[in-house]
């Protein structure tokens, strides 16, 4: 039994939300930001031109219909419940979309176009169908995360439009198992909170947060749109607009391919072009495949072009398969080519064009402490790291100890007294780059004794302190403790000595207590060369010191 396949298209994805995972815990840079509006354009790109095919495929389906009404009509009945069920799905996408930017934007449609929130192609119609081509360069909010998890999540109990959608993906999900098969629910996508397995419509429920305590944040929702910035929950509803479309695709090719499934239609026959990913980042190599599917056991050549560049001949494999692969800069690129088959019916060779892009991207990472930019020596310090192109990625630190907490957490622990640590981070093999944290001791405590206000105390309330105490003021990190080992009290007597008492640990000594029984209103005692240790285990001397009066 195997867990779900990832389509190409869910990998790259994947990489986008490896990087969102760094973000939450620092302030997030404009190249960051820019680089979700590059991925988000292509996505809306694709989303674009996967309408027009699915146009496009209809189109063709309905002139089989016309053609032969009673073969095709019960194929084409269902393929006209599937544009329905697509269409009311896809709307219902472009719908939250648009709704999600206009309430944290607070701009409605016409101040949108004018301010530029709108691209000029404003909201475009196929067959019926929405589609909102949000300017996310142009969105002043889009670092902001509290919004749009109040929009998605709801409160606390968990009832915002995440789970709705939810439910509505899964729903159309299985709309589109009952037409294409349990066989082919590998090619689907769409996975949310379950996960299906060979031979198995039901599937495995899937556990995002093994480790979490609490059931909500194990969840698709959670794991998904919790604190994520707004162009981040753009990105990721274009990502499901685009995976319902793929799902629609191959679904309404399924059924036309079913009126002839025994037949062998001509005008089916294409060249086809199946790559890893369409983002890959800088020095990552690029590889795809391009093949007639109709005679997958027959060797073919194909002449390809990349970039206008010049034409290089390639030879398929025996299953007529044509290898294509590209290490090339960072930038889009696109090729063209055409693949010569061999008519079985005319056996005269015969051209079928295909083309694709591919984008390639500057490495991208980001490790952030968690708490301060900068660690300390002597405790663990979480940081989370993101990045990479679908997969695991990859970290190590030169000068401490990673240890791994959660999805993208760790805890760093300083090794020895280095003045600063590196943290490395790759991802399939590939260096996504690093970052160095300076090491800092931890910050000494403020010293205190209970009762004490203003620097005045009676004898009962000093009595009843009964100690020296050290606490942590002002920093953000949980468990930082300094017990106190040590101090001197000097003190003046009635007849004018200057006498001081040194004592070991926090609590008062006897003879101070006897001191303090019978001191009288007015005099003073200071209390000195304060002596502290902490998680680091280091003994220090505060600067600081407590001047007492009794009252």
């Amino acid at each position: 039994m195997s867990g779900a396949k990832e389509t190409p298209r869910q990998k790259m994805i994947g990489m986008m939300y490896l990087v969102y995972t760094a973000l939450l815990a620092m302030n997030v840079s404009k190249d960051i930001l820019d680089a979700f509006d590059t991925v988000n354009t292509g996505v809306q790109e694709t989303n674009i031109t996967l309408m027009q095919q699915i146009s496009q495929r209809y189109t063709t389906f309905e002139e089989q219909y016309m053609l032969d009404q009673e073969k095709v009509g019960p194929y084409w009945e269902q393929a006209q419940e599937l544009r329905e069920k697509s269409t009311a799905m896809i709307n219902y996408l472009e719908a939250m979309k648009w709704d999600l930017v206009k309430k944290i934007e607070e701009k409605d449609y016409a101040s949108a176009v004018e301010f530029g929130l709108l691209k000029s192609s404003d909201t475009l119609q196929y067959d019926g169908r929405l589609f909102y081509n949000i300017n996310t360069s142009e969105i002043k909010s889009r670092d902001n995360y509290n919004k749009p998890t109040a929009y998605m999540m709801g409160d606390p109990e968990g009832n915002g439009r995440a789970f709705e959608l939810n439910d509505k993906i899964k729903e159309y999900r299985n709309e589109i198992v009952k037409i294409m098969g349990v066989e082919h629910i590998h090619e689907l996508g769409l996975i949310t909170d379950t996960q299906y397995t060979e031979g198995d419509s039901i599937g495995t429920k899937i556990d995002y947060a093994p480790d979490a305590s609490d059931e909500l944040q194990k969840s698709w929702e959670y794991r998904n749109f919790h604190h994520t910035v707004l162009i981040a929950d753009i990105t990721l509803l274009n990502k499901i607009i685009s995976e319902v479309e793929t799902a629609e695709l191959n679904a309404v090719t399924h059924l036309a391919q079913a009126v002839h499934a025994e037949d062998f239609t001509f005008d089916e026959v294409g060249a086809k072009v199946f790559a890893e990913s369409s983002y890959i980042l800088s020095g990552q190599r690029y590889r795809a495949q391009a093949m007639v599917t109709a005679w997958q056991n027959t060797q073919t050549t194909a002449m390809v072009r990349l970039d206008g560049g010049q034409e290089k001949e390639y030879t398929s494999n025996s299953q007529g398969v044509i290898e294509l692969e590209y290490n090339v800069g960072v930038g889009t690129h696109k090729y063209t080519g055409v693949i010569k088959m061999r008519n079985p019916k005319t056996n005269e060779l015969e051209d079928y064009t295909f083309e694709n892009s591919f984008t390639v991207a500057p490495p991208a990472v980001s490790v952030s402490a968690t708490k301060m930019n900068v660690v300390y020596a002597g405790i663990d310090n979480p940081i989370a790291i993101g990045g990479g192109v679908g997969g695991e990625i990859s970290a190590t630190a030169s000068g401490a100890n990673l240890t791994r907490t959660g999805n993208g957490t760790y805890n760093l622990r300083v090794v020895g007294n280095p003045s600063e640590v590196t943290v490395n981070v790759s991802s399939q093999g590939s260096s996504l780059g690093s970052m160095k944290f300076r090491v800092k001791e931890l910050p000494k405590p403020t010293a205190k004794i209970d009762n004490v206000v203003d620097g005045k105390v009676t004898k009962s309330a000093l009595l009843a302190a009964n100690c020296v105490r050290a606490e942590m003021k002002d920093f953000d990190f949980d468990g930082v403790h300094y017990d106190v080992v040590g101090y001197t009290v000097k003190y003046k007597t009635k007849a004018g000595t200057v006498k001081e008492e040194k004592v070991n640990g926090s609590k008062f000594s006897e003879t101070l207590k006897s001191v303090f029984n019978s001191a009288n209103t007015g005099d003073l005692f200071m209390f000195t060369a304060i002596r502290v240790k902490g998680n680091d285990n280091k003994e220090k001397v505060l600067d600081s010191q407590i001047g007492v009066e009794i009252k």
